[in-house]
C-alpha cells in the first residue's frame, strides 16, 4: 500500500498523511483517523524515499576485509540486527581480503550520505585508514569493533584479549605444562595484544618463550604444528590466536599419534563454531564476538541520538571455555 492509497482510504490529502507520519501539526480527530489506516495495513515508509525528502539518511555502513571470516561475520551480524531493530539500514562493504580499498569505499559512502561507519577488525588500525577517515568522513560517528583509533569522531569496542590469553597460558602452566608454544597469524593490534598476554604469563612462570607464525587456515595449523614438534619434540601445549588454525593443529597431532591433551594441550581463540565441530572439541578463549557487535551498535545509536556521555572505548572481558583439549588442574 502506498501513501496515495493511505490518503484515499482516510479521505485526506497526501500532505496530511505525511504530517501524521512525521509528527507534524494535524487535528486530533484527523490524526486518529489516518493512524488507524496506517495501523490496519502495517504501513512502513521507505527509508530511502524519506532520506531523499529530508536529506537525512538512516543508513550506516559496515567495513570488513573478508566477511567469510567467522570472527567478522559474527560481529557484522550483531551490528546489522541491532541497528535494524532501531530503525536503521546497513550496507556491508566487503573489501575482499585487503584494507587497501578503504579510501575508495569511504569516498563512495560519503557521497551516499551514510551517517555512521563501523570498522570490523584491528586490521583497519593503520595511519592510512586514519587519513582516509579524516579526509572523507570526518564529521560522522566511526565505531571500531575489536580496535581503537585515536580520532575525535572514532569510538571503539574491544575485548581484553591480552588478559584472556594471559589466563589461558597461566592455566596451562598451573596444569604442569612447561613447553608452551604460541602461534599467531598477523601483525595486527589484536594479535599483538594476544602475544603480550602470552609473554606475560610465560615470564611469570619462568618458562621459555616460543613464538611462531602461521597462515590462518587448517592447512596452516597442520604445517606449523609439524614444524613445532620437529623443532622441540617436548612441546606439551600450543596456544593459537585463531580457532581455525588450532583445528589444523588437532589434525596434525592425531596424524603423528600424539594424545590430546595428555601429551599436547591445545587452546584456540574466538570460541567459534569450529570448536564444537572438530574432534576432540577445542578449548578456546571467548573474546565476546557477539557482545562486541551488539555493544558497538548500541554505541553508534547513542551517538546518532547525540547523547553527550558516550564512552570513547569499551573493553569487554574474555573467558576461557574449557573443552576436551586442555588437561585438568594439578
Amino acid at each position: 500500500m502506498t501513501i496515495y492509497d493511505i490518503a484515499r482510504e482516510a479521505g485526506v490529502s497526501i500532505a496530511t498523511v505525511s504530517r501524521v507520519m512525521n509528527g507534524g501539526k494535524v487535528g486530533k480527530a484527523t490524526r486518529i483517523k489516518v493512524q488507524a489506516v496506517l495501523d490496519s495495513c502495517d504501513y512502513q515508509p521507505s527509508q530511502v524515499a524519506k532520506g531523499l525528502a529530508t536529506r537525512q539518511s538512516r543508513c550506516v555502513a559496515v567495513m570488513t576485509v573478508d566477511i567469510r571470516d567467522v570472527h567478522h561475520a559474527a560481529i557484522a551480524y550483531e551490528i546489522e540486527r541491532t541497528m535494524a531493530t532501531a530503525g536503521y539500514s546497513t550496507i556491508l562493504c566487503n573489501l575482499g581480503g585487503t584494507p587497501a580499498r578503504t579510501g575508495e569505499y569511504l569516498r563512495t559512502l560519503n557521497a551516499q550520505q551514510i551517517i555512521g561507519v563501523f570498522f570490523v577488525g584491528s586490521i583497519f588500525v593503520t595511519p592510512q585508514c586514519r587519513e582516509y577517515i579524516a579526509k572523507y568522513v570526518p564529521n560522522i560517528p566511526i565505531l571500531f569493533a575489536n580496535a581503537v583509533l585515536p580520532l575525535p569522531n572514532a569510538y571503539g569496542v574491544l575485548s581484553d584479549e591480552e588478559d584472556g590469553t594471559y589466563h589461558a597460558v597461566k592455566r596451562l602452566a598451573q596444569a604442569g605444562r612447561r613447553n608452551i608454544a604460541f602461534v599467531n597469524d598477523d601483525e595486527t593490534e589484536s594479535e599483538e595484544h594476544k602475544l603480550n598476554g602470552y609473554r606475560r604469563a610465560i615470564r611469570e612462570y619462568g618458562l621459555t618463550e616460543r613464538c611462531y607464525r602461521a597462515e590462518r587456515s587448517i592447512e596452516g595449523g597442520q604445517f606449523v604444528t609439524t614444524h613445532i614438534l620437529q623443532q622441540d619434540p617436548n612441546t606439551d601445549a600450543i596456544v593459537f590466536s585463531e580457532d581455525t588454525t588450532a583445528v589444523g593443529c588437532l589434525h596434525a597431532l592425531q596424524v603423528t599419534g600424539k594424545r590430546i591433551p595428555d601429551e599436547v594441550a591445545v587452546i584456540g581463540c574466538n570460541n567459534s563454531v569450529y570448536c564444537t565441530i572438530c574432534y576432540p572439541q577445542l578449548t578456546s578463549i571467548d573474546n565476546s564476538l557477539h557482545e562486541t557487535g551488539r555493544m558497538a551498535a548500541k554505541q553508534m545509536i547513542r551517538l546518532l541520538n547525540h547523547e553527550s556521555d558516550v564512552e570513547k572505548t569499551i573493553c569487554l572481558p574474555c573467558r576461557l571455555v574449557l573443552r576436551d583439549t586442555t588437561p585438568p588442574m594439578l
